[in-house]
């Protein structure tokens, strides 16, 4: 059954005249027979019945003009999404982050999406960068911004900033009025760990594993905003990004505990799969992260790093 069929159907159906309808439909009259004839064939069933001067519909035919007008109403209606998709009228994007820039990087500017594009519809996400990276890979996510090294080379990654890595500890603590502490004086102190999974979770073991540290005393949270808190309440020290303690360092409710040599940094990345096509919507969110950051490919020597 053609849509062209239905269309040709429909006309002779309420004009109930094959010449007029040819007329409509731009085709011959004897074409517009073709095609009844065809439907009929198709469904099984006589359609109309045809006297010299008057056309009308058998019980077949009413069934069949139903449905016939519900298809091509909604035929019609998915064409017009279809432009309207193509003008940029309308969208979706599915977003998704990890915590630290999903709590503390990315509230404000998807708050200026939704401002400039009111009509699309956005989706978004938080979740561990394995889970994360891979929704983007099985397309469940159209793009996803996560902070550390991704788990896999098969994504495309561009930077759109550099995360600082530090350990905080409270403001009254000893270790914050140090000039510079050794790590391996931090091996005895109590560490308030991120869940397994993280990124800050694996520097912070990767850290310890280059000064041979081996803690025997930690805690572990399951996200930034409880590990701070902990840090907060004098249970312990942890390494954590900037991002997420830069106004509680502002208002000394913590204090930054100064480590010799220093620490990590990681990029903030934004990442797609390289052959995926990206509607009005996910450009308008690559556009906006343009403007709010120096999008940069991720060097070859970091790239590598993931694969």
């Amino acid at each position: 059954m053609e849509l062209r069929q239905l269309r040709t159907f429909v006309a002779v159906a309420e004009l109930r005249h094959f010449a007029r309808a040819a007329s409509l439909c731009n085709l011959s009259q004897p074409a517009v027979s073709h095609q009844i004839a065809l439907l009929e064939s198709e469904v099984g069933a006589k359609l109309l019945n045809r006297a010299a001067r008057r056309v009308s519909l058998t019980v077949a035919g009413e069934v069949l003009l139903e449905e016939a007008r519900r298809i091509l109403g909604a035929v019609d209606r998915a064409h017009e999404r279809m432009q309207e998709v193509a003008r940029g009228a309308v969208g979706r994007i599915r977003l998704g982050a990890t915590s630290t820039p999903g709590l503390y990087l990315l509230p404000s500017l998807l708050a200026k999406y939704r401002e400039e594009h009111e009509s699309y519809d956005l989706r978004f996400e938080i979740g561990p960068i394995h889970t994360i990276a891979e929704r983007v890979a099985r397309n469940d996510f159209d793009m996803a911004i996560v902070a550390g090294v991704l788990p896999s080379g098969e994504l495309q990654a561009r930077s759109l900033s550099q995360d600082e890595l530090v350990i905080i500890a409270p403001p009254n603590s000893p270790l914050t009025r140090t000039r510079a502490v050794k790590p391996n004086q931090l091996e005895a102190e109590t560490w308030l760990l991120r869940e397994e999974g993280s990124d800050t979770r694996r520097q912070t073991a990767t850290w310890w594993h280059r000064h041979r540290l081996a803690p025997t005393r930690t805690m572990t949270f399951d996200n930034p905003d409880a590990v701070k808190r902990a840090v907060m309440a004098s249970l312990g020290i942890a390494m954590v990004s900037r991002l997420t303690v830069a106004d509680d360092l502002a208002g000394r409710r913590l204090a930054v505990v100064p480590v010799k040599n220093g620490l990590p940094t990681r990029d903030v990345l934004v990442i797609d799969h390289p052959q995926k096509h990206h509607g009005a919507a996910c450009r308008a969110m690559l556009e906006l992260l343009g403007r709010t950051f120096p999008l940069r490919a991720l060097p070859a020597r970091r790239r590598k790093a993931s694969e």
